[in-house]
């Protein structure tokens, strides 16, 4: 019994609560974001875009929505919101799924996609 309450109170320290596992892997997240996307993208609300659009709030907004922003004819004739789905696809290699689009970044890893998603969700006030 004295062994088995002194694993415990040894342990509890090591293990992470919720929210600050939640915390750590919304860091990583925004790192990844941050590596992949950052040069052309901002994700602050109302920052000017770069080489592509603001990304705030991109998270169930209709594509080439933003009218700062001059879109690429491809992606301009499209009728998708961004989510899971549409995301997913266009962050592994945007040029399959509209030929002649202007984002040429390419992320063949599925776990680094959903760290760049999960972070765009953050942003979003309609995850």
């Amino acid at each position: 019994m004295v062994l088995a309450s002194a694993l415990i109170l040894f342990a509890a320290p090591l293990a992470r609560s919720p929210a600050v596992a939640q915390e750590a892997d919304l860091e990583a997240a925004k790192k990844q974001f941050l590596t992949s996307c950052g040069v052309c993208h901002t994700v602050e609300p109302g920052a000017p875009p770069r080489q592509g659009p603001n990304l705030h709030g991109v998270y169930g907004r209709k594509a080439a929505s933003l009218p700062e922003f001059t879109y690429s004819d491809a992606l301009k004739g499209v009728d998708w919101t961004w989510d899971d789905a549409t995301l997913d696809p266009w962050i592994e290699n945007a040029q399959s799924v509209r030929p002649g689009t202007v984002m040429n970044y390419r992320q063949a890893d599925p776990a680094k996609r959903k760290l760049i998603i999960a972070y765009l969700k953050s942003l979003s006030a309609k995850p």
